[in-house]
Parts: C-alpha cells; sequence; structure tokens
C-alpha cells in the first residue's frame, strides 16, 4: 500500500522532539546564506490542519510540513541524503514525542533550501535514522520532513490561513500592525512558548499554564498529563489516539476544557487531549512547557511571529467566533492506495458509536451513506464524521476479503 500522511485526519506530533543539538549547530560556524532584503509572499496548502510546503533540496523536489513546534529542518528520508548531496558532520540523539523513545540523527553539511522558488537559504539540517511520516510500516509517505523554526530566524513571518500565505519580512520592515494583540510568550531557540490561562471545568479556578505555539500539529490544544496535579481533568473524557510521533502511536484522553485565554482573546469549548507523560520524563524538555497549541486554533487568526526581537502577535479572522467541530464516531481514518483512494480504519475510540456498531482497525471503508469511497474525498468523510448529534451513519467495509454493513449514529461524547 501507498501511504499518504497528509490525507490522515489526527494530528502528527512531530514537535514533542528534544534536540540536545543546540549547541552542536551552534559549533558549526556557518553564515547561512539567505534570500534578499525585500518582502517575499510564501503559497502554501493547508491540508488536514497541516501547512504543507513545495521546496528543492539542492534542487532535488520534496515537500515539507513548516513547524514552529521543531527548532532545526529535518530530514525525514534517510535514503534521499544521497540523491541530494548531503554529508553527514556528527551523529546525535533525539528524544522522540513519548520522552522516552531514541534514536539517531545526523548533522549535515550546509544544503541549499528554496521554499515555493520564491526565499532561498543555505543551512545545515538533521536527517533521522527512521522515518517518522510512515506510520507502522505501511508505506510511503509524500511528506520528506520538516521546516524548522529556526529557519525564518532573524526574520518577521506573518502566516495568513485564510489566504494560504506565509510573508517573511526582513529585519526593519515596517510592517503593517493594524489589528494585531502582542501576545505573552517566551521563546526557547525560536519557539514561541505562550504564556496563557486555562479552565478545565467550569466551575474550576483558572490557571497559567505554557503552550507551545506548534504549527506541526492540527489538534486544537493538548496538555501534558502532569498537570492533573494542578487542576481536575474534564469530568467526562474517552481513552484514545492522539497521534503519531517519534515513538510510535500517542495514546492518551480526549475531554472537553472550558476554555483557554491567552491575552484579550478566550474560546470557549474546547476539545482537549492529554498525552500520558510523567513529570520526570517532561522535565527532558528545555522549555518546560504544559502543553502544544495547533493549527485548529492557530487558523482561527493571522500569526505574525517577530524572529528578531522574540515577539508574537495575534489578529483574529472570520474564523474566530466559529465553533470549532470535531469527531463524533470515534474513527480516525488514512488513505493508502496508488491514488490515495482506499480508505483503512487506523483506530477506533473504545466505546464510541463506531466501536458500539461493530467496526474495527484495518477494516477498509468501501462504501458511505450508499455511495462508492472512490466518489468521496477523504476530507468530506472526516466532515461528515462532525456533523450533528444523531445523525444515522451508514458504512460497508472491507474484512478479510468479506463485505459487511455497519450503521451507528453520531454521538457527542464529551458533553
Amino acid at each position: 500500500m501507498h501511504f499518504n500522511i497528509n490525507r490522515i485526519k489526527y494530528f502528527i506530533l512531530i514537535t514533542g522532539f528534544i534536540f540536545y543539538c543546540n549547541i552542536l549547530f551552534a559549533k558549526i560556524t556557518i553564515i547561512p546564506q539567505e534570500s534578499g532584503s525585500q518582502k517575499v509572499e510564501i503559497p502554501f496548502e493547508y491540508i488536514n490542519g497541516l501547512i504543507e510546503l513545495n521546496i528543492k533540496m539542492n534542487d532535488i523536489p520534496l515537500r515539507f510540513i513548516f513547524d514552529t513546534g521543531a527548532e532545526h529542518t529535518i530530514l525525514s528520508k534517510k535514503e534521499l541524503a544521497g540523491l541530494i548531496g548531503l554529508k553527514i558532520l556528527k551523529e546525535i540523539e533525539v528524544y522522540g514525542a513519548d520522552f522516552s523513545k531514541k534514536l539517531s540523527a545526523y548533522i549535515t553539511n550546509p544544503v541549499k533550501i528554496r521554499i515555493e522558488d520564491r526565499y532561498e537559504k543555505q543551512e545545515p539540517i538533521l536527517i533521522l535514522s527512521e522515518d517518522i511520516f510512515s506510520l507502522n510500516s505501511v508505506g510511503e509517505s509524500t511528506i520528506h520532513g520538516i521546516i524548522g523554526a529556526s529557519f525564518f530566524r532573524y526574520k518577521i513571518i506573518e502566516i495568513d490561513y485564510l489566504r494560504e500565505i506565509i510573508t517573511v519580512y526582513p529585519d526593519g520592515y515596517k510592517v503593517n500592525m493594524k489589528g494585531f494583540e502582542e501576545m505573552p510568550v517566551t521563546f526557547y531557540g525560536h519557539k514561541p512558548v505562550i504564556n496563557s490561562r486555562i479552565k478545565i471545568n467550569k466551575q474550576d479556578t483558572t490557571i497559567s499554564t505554557k503552550i507551545l505555539m506548534d504549527t506541526g500539529s492540527s489538534v486544537p490544544i493538548i496538555f501534558m498529563k502532569h498537570l492533573d496535579s494542578k487542576f481536575k481533568l474534564p469530568e467526562k473524557m474517552v481513552k484514545g489516539q492522539l497521534g503519531i510521533g517519534l515513538g510510535g502511536d500517542l495514546v492518551g484522553w480526549i475531554g472537553l476544557m472550558n476554555g483557554i485565554y491567552m491575552g484579550n482573546f478566550k474560546l470557549n469549548e474546547l476539545i482537549c487531549k492529554f498525552q500520558d507523560v510523567d513529570s520526570i520524563k517532561l522535565s527532558k524538555s528545555s522549555s518546560g512547557r504544559d502543553g502544544i497549541l495547533g493549527n485548529e486554533i492557530l487558523k482561527k487568526f493571522t500569526v505574525l511571529i517577530d524572529n528578531t526581537h522574540k515577539k508574537l502577535y495575534f489578529k483574529p479572522n472570520r474564523l474566530y467566533k466559529k465553533k470549532i467541530k470535531y469527531d463524533k464516531s470515534g474513527i480516525t481514518l488514512f488513505a493508502a492506495g496508488k491514488n490515495l483512494d482506499k480508505y483503512y480504519i487506523k483506530y477506533i475510540i473504545p466505546g464510541s458509536p463506531a466501536d458500539l456498531a461493530g467496526l474495527k482497525p484495518n477494516d477498509r471503508i468501501y462504501s458511505v451513506q450508499h455511495i462508492n469511497t472512490l466518489f468521496w474525498p477523504l476530507n468530506s468523510i472526516i466532515n461528515l464524521f462532525k456533523k450533528k448529534e444523531n445523525k444515522k451513519i451508514r458504512l460497508k467495509v472491507i474484512r478479510d476479503n468479506k463485505k459487511y454493513i455497519y450503521t451507528f449514529r453520531l454521538k457527542d461524547m464529551f458533553h
């Protein structure tokens, strides 16, 4: 099967990486060469909650994700290193999103990186020994790596989710700041961590938290479960898969939180995920963050990151007041096949409508609502599962070369 990571429903927690390599990079005394002094607009594709960019690395075309939650630019497919012409300078170790599994990574010689044929830079990168974008050896991914936060150091960048444009401003450029509000933020390297306040249950008092602004995650918000020492967890939670990280599948708890405050902005009733990480493992993180703020919330704003002066600004857009819809089926899907037209169930939340109906992981969905999946884009099926409670869903699946029909009704699992 051919696997495409950018078609899956759930987010990817590549931002859980803890790289003990900042000092190693500093020892490489190479001054990056980059594009000129004018602002540059870089188009991107926003696909299932991720910012995807077409890049060229030493003139080899690749597909990368822009990830402000990772410090460095990373090539996840080691086998491409020879084709690109990379030379390994040093081997290091990295930790995964579960804060326990270690993998080898390699620092390379400087490589020329050109994004969408508009913005060019030359600098060393990291190569991982294992491909983080392949899920359990299901197949190959069309994503080859990530552009990390430090790629745009010394620049001001604006992420416009509605226009799907990243604007890169040179230092000293007079940016139109109308409508922007400065966020209380601390930068760890080039990664912005927002000082926020949250309330989990309605009757709780608000507590202070530090959340990483993470464009490499498509969830609204995720917290590390050690926070249960600070407040009560949501009164109603379900166990489920949170995503895929360097160490494999990430499992934790999913529930509804009352709200989050960031500066003068407040967002209410958000689905929140809690990763099972204890305080000892979490102490390995250089930022000491409590959680991650993903694109499902970030896309409600135009985001301005001033990497020179270490400032962060949000400007609400037309999505700001729209309620975030969430899955009511309990199904996590992925696309496979040569044309990405075969849809499989990756995970099912225990006790969810899909689980109670009898559906199982690895079932291939053959038809949805009496219509063959050849006529269903994956994102349309995902949106169908977010419809109003009690909507009837009919799926025909293939399991062990036999066809089965299952019906269930969508259910709000968090109220």
